[in-house]
């Protein structure tokens, strides 16, 4: 995996799994919020909207709520790149629950970990 999009994709998912799972370690919730754009939005599963603080309060009660958990990335497709955004889709599989088909816009920002940082993601159930 060379494309630093793709490397981000994956990053920000492994940092999900390790802190719902069982490897949360001190600091990871923080590293994890600070990638997201401060007007960041999720539509989940159930079709809700949830902005960066809901995301991040849920994420604040879910500390190893899910042990052993991992959070595959598979299908990455780039829809659009330009210099102001970044719209990528991808198969989310859990290892534990649903998986989900994604669509996400990222939006340019040099001091992000991968020069990105997610700004929405829409999220579908995938059977």
């Amino acid at each position: 995996m060379t494309d630093p999009i793709e490397a981000e994709v994956v990053r920000h998912h492994e940092d999900l799994a390790r802190w719902l799972g069982s490897e949360a370690e001190d600091g990871l919730l923080d590293t994890f919020r600070r990638m997201h754009h401060p007007e960041f939005s999720l539509v989940a599963i159930d079709g809700a909207r949830v902005d960066l603080a809901g995301l991040s309060d849920a994420l604040a009660g879910a500390r190893n709520a899910v042990p052993g958990l991992t959070i595959g990335i598979e299908q990455f497709e780039l829809v659009i790149r330009t210099g102001q955004v970044v719209v990528c889709r991808f198969l989310e599989r859990h290892s534990v629950g649903s998986s989900r088909r994604v669509t996400a816009v990222l939006v340019p920002d040099e001091s992000a970990r991968y020069g990105v940082r997610w700004l929405s993601v829409h999220e579908t159930a995938v059977p």
